[in-house]
């Protein structure tokens, strides 16, 4: 009969357990024996029993509730489901969906390999299926391809007798196949869901090649040492599988990916394609004629019109009697499973002496990791206190050099206004009698004597006419006094110019800074311009540091959370320094200048200048780095404003006015269309939440989790 091979019932097997009714032998193991059975409606299971001579012991019985348990606790449409269990009887049993299914390994050895685009169909459902049972903290250890039955419908993870939850104490025998074994597995390091993902990548590759990941040129030994050591063979592998499977058989298990974003990516390699959830859409006809035969030997089975093969000569086996059971094979059986459970206990042992040793040097590692950060992090604020040291340095100076300008101004309109108040009063002085000589003033020309005589005066009535002309002189060289010193006071109160900044967003939410740019101005002379003489405008020393940065440099000032830029006026510093915040876009300058990009991580300095045409506008970007921090508000459980213009301090316990929360960047990455639950994760074990902000257009994401 085409299909699974089934042995006959021996003397020593139950014609019954629970109200399953026995129709033969499927498959038998050191300890337990696996029958297939039908039920009184017709339904067939795999009944799981345990092999053993008189009563079981307590051991035995507790380690099969325990994988009772286990496979109870598992529901998923990938699984075969358990429908009972009697691990309290005479003979503990549990019964499981029968599935008349072939398993990969008959099918690759009888069938040949699969193409690239039913690995991908497969790969997907086995993932979900591997995703189900580390949900319920279950880790299989044993994926290989005889562990995974194909029925048409989709795949099937079986066998969990080797499984284990992880509060569960773990058994260190070697299981499963090496070549489908982790190099952590086969060194005898504990399993975990990596090793699973591990295991699936190379049974996708046998799928695909018919072969395992490694070079088949030395023996058992040998192919376990290449196992340990990682030393894969992948030549063959199809180009457009190998962004699939090779990333699961990384070396290291913190780079493989999480079964969550495992199964993401096996979906997305499906997009495109015709959809459809059965095998027959994606499997070559040889594979379904096989799945086909399996299928039918099961309805055989069910109607009661199947029969086990007798045996492969198809012989009746009752010509032959089965050989009496002897003390001595007893014994012998008994000593055996005594050695199998002192290897199993000092395998243990061993097991949680290299766990313990592992867990100390992760924990070691971390403890470096969180000093290398701490050191970081004060390196940084030291940084940032010897910048803000220099900064209000440079605003103290600025500020000193307006106060001395300022006084000069005074006093030059103070000496103004005592000249102007003494020839008032010379003007206003009575009339000198007739024939007396008048008094030399400062009006007195060069070379003139001060023993002139005066001219004499003229007739009496002209007199009141000379004194109100004097008058009206007097009052406009005041109102010419007064207009200097206003247009002095006016140009070193009134010139200042500002420059906008961009509004900066997050991908979790709305809202974002505005960055007030540098701007400048300078005071009028004091003295006015020569008459007749029209001087050429040249820029000043701030505008000539404006005009001298270019697109692509990099500026060491940032966003200070306040509304203004950290520093003057731009720096420009190597794009590879730690302080090189900012890269510049585009450099503007004169009075026609065009808007630049906004969005996130974007914004503008403007530079108004001494004179309108030496302004300058730099379009700026913000240049992240892993470790940085910024400030941020939070929205429920997101972030609506993110002030990605920021380098906040992250060990500062204060924050701007409208911000709540400072956000470390912990990772850039190029950006996806959707970010899997566990995409942040900087390890394995890392539960902490995360939020993600878009920049350079969309193209770049970051990760960021609050400090």
């Amino acid at each position: 009969m085409a299909g699974a091979r089934v042995d006959p019932l021996g003397s020593g097997d139950p014609a019954t357990l629970g109200r399953y009714e026995m129709i033969g032998r499927l498959a038998s193991g050191g300890m337990g024996r696996i029958y297939l059975a039908r039920s009184a409606d017709g339904q067939l299971a795999a009944v799981k029993t345990l092999l053993a001579e008189g009563v079981v012991s307590d051991v035995d019985r507790r380690r099969f509730t325990r994988e009772v348990e286990l496979a109870q606790r598992v529901d998923s449409a990938f699984t075969a489901r358990v429908r009972e269990a009697d691990p309290g009887a005479d003979r503990p049993w549990m019964a499981i969906d029968y599935i008349a299914a072939p398993s990969l390994s008959e099918l690759v050895r009888t069938a040949g390999v699969l193409p690239a685009s039913a690995v991908r169909w497969l790969a997907a459902g086995t993932a979900e299926a591997l995703v189900t049972l580390h949900r319920e903290g279950i880790i299989h250890r044993d994926v290989k391809p005889q562990n995974i039955l194909l029925p048409l419908p989709g795949p099937r993870v079986i066998d969990f007798g080797i499984s284990h939850a992880n509060d569960l104490t773990r058994t260190s025998l070697t299981l499963g196949t090496i070549a489908f074994t982790s190099p952590e597995q086969a060194r005898g390091e504990p399993s975990t869901e990596a090793s699973d993902v591990y295991s699936l990548g190379a049974t996708l590759f046998h799928l695909a090649l018919g072969r395992p990941p490694y070079r088949a040129d030395s023996d058992t030994l040998g192919l376990l040492a290449r196992v340990q050591r990682g030393e894969l063979d992948l030549d063959g592998l199809p180009k457009e599988l190998a962004t699939l499977i090779r990333p699961c058989l990384a070396a290291d298990p913190g780079q493989r990916p999480v079964p969550a974003e495992m199964l993401a990516r096996f979906r997305q390699s499906l997009a495109g394609l015709p959809v459809s959830q059965g095998g027959s859409r994606w499997l070559p006809p040889r594979w379904t004629a096989l799945i086909t035969a399996y299928e039918r030997q099961g309805q055989d089975f069910a109607r009661g019109a199947g029969a086990p093969d007798a045996s492969p000569s198809d012989l009746p086996t009752g010509m032959v009697p089965p050989p009496r059971a002897t003390v001595m094979y007893t014994q012998e059986r008994e000593r055996a499973r005594r050695e199998q459970a002192a290897l199993a206990e000092r395998a243990e042992r061993d097991r949680a002496r290299a766990a313990q040793a592992g867990q100390e040097r992760q924990r070691e590692e971390e403890r470096q990791r969180q000093q290398e950060r701490l050191r970081e992090e004060e390196q940084q604020r030291k940084e940032a206190q010897e910048r803000e040291r220099a900064r209000e340095q440079e605003e103290a100076r600025r500020r000193e050099r307006e106060a001395a300008e300022q006084r000069a101004r005074e006093r030059a309109g103070r000496q103004a206004a005592r000249e102007a108040a003494a020839r008032q009063r010379a003007a206003r002085s009575p009339a000198a009698p007739a024939g007396a000589p008048r008094p030399a003033t400062a009006r007195t020309r060069a070379g003139a004597s001060a023993r002139t005589p005066a001219r004499s005066p003229g007739p009496s009535p002209a007199a009141p006419k000379k004194s109100s002309s004097s008058t009206v002189v007097v009052l406009l060289v005041l109102a010419v006094i007064a207009f200097f010193v206003w247009q002095n006071t006016k140009s070193d109160d009134g010139s200042s110019g500002s420059g906008g900044g961009g509004t900066h967003g997050s991908s979790s939410g709305s809202g974002g800074d505005t960055v007030t740019g540098a701007g400048s101005s300078r005071d009028a002379p004091l003295s006015g311009p020569t008459p007749g003489a029209t001087p050429d405008p040249t820029p000043d020393a701030e505008d000539a540091v404006f005009r001298a940065v270019s697109a692509g440099d990099c500026l060491d000032a940032h966003d200070d959370g306040y509304g203004s830029w950290s520093a003057d006026a731009p720096r420009s510093v190597d794009c590879d320094a730690a302080d090189a915040y900012l890269l510049v876009t585009s450099a503007q300058g004169g009075l026609a200048v065009s808007a630049c990009p906004t969005g996130p991580g974007r914004s503008y300095w403007h530079h108004s200048g001494s004179r309108p045409e030496f302004g300058t506008r730099l379009c700026v970007s913000r240049r992240f780095r892993v470790g940085e921090c910024f400030v941020a508000k939070r929205d429920g459980t997101g972030m609506r404003d993110g002030r990605l213009m920021t380098v906040w301090g992250c060990s500062k316990d204060t924050v701007p006015a409208g911000y709540d929360t400072i956000l470390r960047i912990t990772g850039r990455w190029r950006a996806e269309p959707s970010y899997p639950p566990g995409y942040c994760a900087e390890s394995r074990n890392d539960r902490a939440y995360y939020y993600t902000f878009e920049v350079d257009d969309g193209k770049t994401v970051l990760c960021t989790k609050p400090v």
